[in-house]
């Protein structure tokens, strides 16, 4: 059955006609709007729809997007749906030559372009922001503190008072403070919402399940680590007795970094004791990032963090060589050169794999971890089993012997993910942002941190309508767990934020025409009948709203208990990684988690 279309005179391409996406859009162009939307359910078709109204107006539209990868993405598909020739949008990024680029502004109608050009262009005069109709701000929580995304905002304030702003994200945040920076930044006077479980969204959802495998630490292992643990107890009670660390049980981030000031402080004051302090504290850190390593990557991942160490020692680093001659490192760094991988993910990674491509036989299977020694040990271990073609893929960063994958390799990588000479694809979790990553018929988070849910928002363009699963593996008792644990029912807590926020909603700064605001935009039913778009929001509404009464829920945390759960629904229109779960809700809430977490960050890869 044909799908419904959108019609607008500046809109060339096949766009479906969604009602949550036209209210998106009624707010959108009634004044400066935050739309905060499920990843998946069509965000950027609301900014499609938004610059075509926008093309019939007078001045350049920008749209601002985090990564060249996503610059690219949004060119292309801006070509491709918008009535606009080649000649009137340009893309500027850092590749582009300063020299270049007041042409480029010259002649341009849009500019597609990463936030620091934009910025670094308005401050010194090589664009007039005054000029300029309407900015949109793709992946909008970004416009938060120096960020050039927040820094834009103000400048184009200052400049236009009048110009448009539009925010698109699936979650600005959290907390209460978070919502808001992005909302002064933007000017925003409107606030978005879309619910994933919204009666207008439901129907471009299809069913998508998690299951959360728990898994426990064998004895060897825990012989591994409890000399470790004493190693860190010790060290942490002597930094106690000296004052510079806090008399509590939990060992956060917080106060490793709050010792770590203390022994600055001291160290200022000509107290040799700081710099004693200081050395231990760098103990401390490693020390809990290999307890960390061994306990949810397993023995290979520990071992390769220790020869790098090791590595470093022979290059004359200090640090190194005082933490390796700690007496418990020391002999974990000897019994783990002599023990194989018995840690229970690695097994059961394959057995999740070959289990998902007996289901799905032509399918595609992505795997997520943070750590690149992780990568090179899955696809090492994977590859013995000659039905599984695997492939890494790894972030840009070099970093000593590991050297990164540019955009070239990446994207080459995912075609041949995309064709299907690769059906497993191991990924670190800061893969480029924005990457045309396509869909999987199962996603295998390896440990469920931040940073991996980061990887999952990144934006693709493959389609897929069937059902799919995310496997997540956590080690009890660890950082894993207590990680699942912090994540559990935030999303309810940022959408209990942003509808007290969406309530106190400023006024518009100019009050829109008395003609209804989307006059220019009609629908082409899937019977071929054309109807003005505000008839078929209506008749959506009518088609798909229950009639219940509405009650009041109070929001209380709740435990995970079940292993495995039903999530959600996940959108039909599925059409890259980003969209196979929507994690990206969580994101920063697992971020304020962090601080709790008896660890240091981890280095991302």
């Amino acid at each position: 059955m044909p799908m419904a279309l959108v019609i607008h005179p500046n809109i060339t391409g096949e766009v479906e006609a969604r009602a949550y996406q036209l209210l998106a859009t009624q707010d959108a162009l009634s004044g400066n709007t935050l739309v905060v939307m499920p990843t998946g359910f069509g965000k950027t078709a609301v900014e499609w729809l938004v610059m075509a109204e926008y093309l019939n107006k007078e001045g350049i539209i920008i749209i601002l997007a985090p990564s060249i990868g996503l610059v690219d993405q949004h060119y292309n598909m801006a070509r491709e749906i918008l009535k606009i020739s080649e000649n009137d949008i340009s893309i500027l990024t850092g590749n582009t030559s300063p020299k270049d680029r007041p042409a480029i502004w010259e002649k341009s109608r849009m500019i597609v372009a990463t936030p620091h050009v934009v910025r670094n262009d308005a401050q010194t005069g090589g664009v007039a922001l005054k000029d300029v109709s309407l900015i949109v701000f793709d992946e909008a929580h970004h416009a938060k503190g120096n960020e050039p995304m927040a820094e834009i905002g103000n400048l184009y304030f200052q400049a236009n008072p009048r110009g448009a702003m539009l925010g698109a994200t699936a979650s600005p945040g959290t907390k209460r403070e978070d919502i808001l920076q992005v909302s002064n930044r933007l000017q925003i006077e409107r606030m978005h919402l879309a619910k994933r479980e919204d009666d207008l969204l439901k129907p471009y959802a299809t069913e998508m399940h998690i299951e959360n495998h728990r898994i426990q630490l064998p004895e060897g292992i825990d012989a591994l680590i409890s000399p470790l643990k004493n190693q860190l107890t010790n060290e942490s009670e002597y930094l106690r007795r000296g004052g510079f660390l806090s008399a509590q049980v939990r060992l956060t981030s917080r106060a490793i970094n709050e010792a770590q000031r203390r022994a600055s402080a001291a160290i200022e004051r000509d107290d040799k004791r700081g710099y004693d302090a200081a050395r231990r504290i760098g103990d401390i850190r490693r020390l809990i990032r290999l307890i960390d390593l061994v306990e949810t990557q397993g023995v290979k991942c520990a071992l390769a963090y220790l020869e790098r160490s090791d590595s470093e020692r022979r290059k004359k680093n200090r640090k190194s060589a005082r933490f390796l001659s700690l007496p418990a490192v020391h002999d974990a760094y000897r019994r783990l050169g002599l023990m194989d991988e018995i840690h229970p993910k690695l097994k059961l990674t394959k057995k999740t794999v070959t289990q998902g491509m007996r289901r799905h036989p032509e399918g595609r299977i992505i795997i997520f971890t943070e750590y690149r020694d992780t990568v090179d040990i899955l696809c090492e271990y994977l590859k013995k089993d000659a039905r599984l073609r695997v492939t890494p893929f790894i972030g840009q960063a070099s970093k000593g012997d590991s050297v990164g994958m540019n955009q070239k390799m990446q994207r080459e990588v995912l075609q041949k993910f995309r064709d299907g000479t690769f059906n497993i694809l191991v990924a670190t979790s800061v893969a480029e942002e924005g990457l045309d990553i396509p869909a999987a018929e199962r996603v295998i988070m390896y440990e469920p941190v931040p940073s991996a849910i980061r990887a999952i928002q990144r934006r693709g363009r493959t389609a897929r309508k069937s059902d799919g699963d995310v496997h997540a593996f956590i080690t009890e008792n660890t950082r894993d767990d207590y990680i699942q644990l912090a994540s559990h029912n935030k999303e309810k807590k940022m959408f209990a934020n942003l509808e007290n926020l969406r309530r106190q909603a400023r006024l518009p700064r100019k009050m829109p025409s008395s003609a209804s605001i989307l006059d220019s935009f009609s629908v082409k039913t899937s019977d071929g009948e054309i109807v003005p778009a505000e008839a078929f929001i209506e008749s959506e509404k009518e088609r798909l709203i229950q009639q219940e009464d509405v009650q009041e829920e109070e929001i209380e945390p709740e435990l995970i208990q079940e292993e495995e759960i039903r999530l959600p629904q996940r959108p039909s229109s599925q059409r890259g990684l980003e969209e196979f779960i929507d994690l990206n809700a969580i994101e920063s809430h697992l971020e304020s988690a962090q601080e709790e977490v008896e660890s240091i960050d981890p280095k991302k890869k």
